[in-house]
């Protein structure tokens, strides 16, 4: 078994670039190998991997200023040897040069011919000695191929970010991408509440905060174990959210006794806050096309001390009142989108993901949210979550669907004093990375008309 993390680091990088599938997936693929490094390794091993999708447009600016071969024709297995070897060098301090340079030659040897291994061990020589005179595009004359060399991002989308926001916010929001989120979970208020839980959790991380907006929220740093090892989450006091993806679930306020649909449930974070709010007294449906999925969230349930979340794998857009006993008085649907709101986090998306996605996944939004319309009792409510900021996920996708159905609104007179600050005057709720340091979500609470006689 290889014990050494900066060749995981290679082959779960590897992995993840053959496939279709996102990162985490290619880190459960390779978890075995990596559970088996020592605590500083597997740190090291992590690092590599998520610092070379944070910063890949970058390194590989440096990678063509020094390469003599075409960037093109570099084959994939060389080109991430040099991607991680330069990531050290450039972004890590506290690794030697000299260090990142012979043991990424030393897996080059192993894993290729002698020139190949020789044409890495040039590359990084030179540009461990130069990189820092490496001139970036000029702002001025080529403000999308700046922000996308000097923040890492794929040329498209800073090119869509600029005409959305403008240069300097669009700065502002990749500057913030880059950076490494805190950790934010939220309490589990069925067993402890968040001031107990803040003091627990201060003896084994740092910088514990109080979230501003989600009124269970806890953030903090530097965990000195894996999350899943502290007796806390063990005990089911909490499950890890950040903080934005918890104001979603205070948007729609479920109360006890309530029928609610959870109807895109996934790994079921939003689905136990809400059967939190609930008081673990209701119906509560936690739907999903993935079966898996909610077979993980039903043992996540159990750890969290809930009993009335009930499973249901189902496709959305084939769904009806008929598969369902009656209509419900809150429906939440967290649509499938781009994530590009969440890249902090999952790195790897802006390299997964094209426009031609959103106007993709833009177009089946709008038939999911027709779809979950049809659940909502009338004077029930909708809300529709997606973490993205593109706005053709968001606006677009409730003006269409409002243009539609005349029986729903948007629920403007529902108070908000948490989190009113994030509201838009036209009802939407709208975070940013940059400026709230919480993933990028929008969200809208519509309500169903009552019917009239």
């Amino acid at each position: 078994m290889i014990k050494d993390p900066r060749h995981i680091a290679l082959n779960v990088l590897l992995f993840w670039h053959k496939a279709s599938h996102p990162l985490d997936k290619s880190l459960e693929s390779y978890s075995e190998e990596i559970s088996f490094l020592s605590k500083n390794d597997r740190s090291l091993c992590n690092a590599l991997i998520f610092g070379v999708l944070r910063q890949r447009e970058s390194i590989d600016w440096v990678i063509q200023s020094f390469s003599n071969i075409s960037f093109e024709k570099i084959d994939i297995k060389p080109l991430y040897l040099l991607r991680i070897a330069l990531f050290q060098i450039i972004y890590m301090d506290r690794i030697p040069i000299f260090a990142a340079i012979n043991t990424t030659i030393n897996i080059a040897k192993k894993l290729s011919d002698k020139k190949t291994a020789g044409y890495i061990n040039a590359v990084l020589r030179n540009a461990a000695e130069n990189f820092s005179k490496v001139p970036l595009p000029d702002a001025q004359d080529n403000a999308e191929k700046f922000i996308s060399v000097k923040f890492s991002m794929p040329l498209w989308l800073s090119k869509k970010w600029i005409r959305a926001f403008g240069f300097e916010p669009a700065c502002s929001l990749c500057r913030q991408i880059n950076t490494i989120p805190q950790i934010t979970l939220r309490t589990n208020t069925l067993k402890i509440e968040r001031q107990s839980l803040a003091k627990k959790l201060s003896l084994n991380a740092k910088n514990i905060q109080l979230t501003d907006y989600a009124t269970q929220g806890i953030s903090f740093t530097n965990p000195s174990l894996p999350i899943q090892e502290f007796e806390e989450f063990k005990l089911g006091l909490f499950q890890i959210q950040d903080e934005a993806a918890q104001i979603i679930t205070q948007l729609l306020a479920p109360r006890p006794g309530e029928k609610i649909l959870d109807a895109c449930a996934g790994l079921g974070g939003k689905t136990g806050h809400i059967a939190q709010l609930m008081e673990n007294k209701g119906i509560l449906i936690a739907a999903d096309i993935e079966p898996q999925k909610l077979e993980s969230l039903f043992l996540d349930s159990k750890r969290l001390g809930i009993d009335i979340i009930q499973t249901k794998p189902i496709n959305l857009l084939k769904t009806s009142i008929k598969n369902f006993d009656f209509y419900f008085d809150r429906v939440l649907m967290d649509a499938p989108c781009t994530g590009l709101g969440v890249m902090r986090r999952n790195p790897d998306t802006k390299w997964k993901r094209s426009k031609n996605d959103i106007a993709r996944l833009s177009a089946k939004q709008k038939k999911m949210l027709n779809a979950a319309a049809n659940l909502v009792k009338p004077g029930g409510i909708l809300v529709y979550a997606v973490c993205s900021c593109e706005k053709e996920e968001n606006e677009e996708v409730i003006y269409r669907f409002l243009d539609k159905r005349k029986d729903f609104l948007i629920d403007k007179d529902f108070k908000s004093d948490n989190y009113s600050i994030l509201m838009t005057h036209k009802g939407f709720l709208k975070t940013y990375p940059d400026a709230n340091n919480m993933d990028g979500f929008f969200a809208v609470r519509l309500k169903r008309k009552s019917k009239t006689r």
